[in-house]
């Protein structure tokens, strides 16, 4: 189920055209695979049968694992949001 929900969140998430590529999947100590798509924008799944990610305001988002298309609508404007920050962001080099 977990291995699905993230390939079906990927097919939705190509839709809205954000692409991913099999190195943007992680998986967790517990085996639950998650999803980096931008700084600060990583997509977890996990035995709720949710998609969880930190929304604009940093709080926890959930959408049910069964409406891929749904949850890829949710995250499109943030991913969009995060991606045009990039550039903008002060960059830290180590000392």
């Amino acid at each position: 189920m977990k291995d699905e929900a993230v390939e079906d969140l990927r097919r939705e998430l190509k839709a809205v055209e954000i692409l991913t590529e099999d190195r943007d999947v992680f998986r967790l100590n517990s085996g639950n695979p998650m999803l980096s798509l931008a700084p600060g924008l990583v997509v977890w799944t996990g035995l709720l049968r949710v998609y969880r990610w930190a929304g604009q305001d940093r709080s926890w988002q959930l959408h049910p694992a069964a409406d891929p298309v749904g949850a890829a609508r949710l995250i499109a404007p943030l991913y969009q949001a995060r991606m045009r920050n990039l550039d903008r962001e002060v960059q830290a080099w180590p000392i």
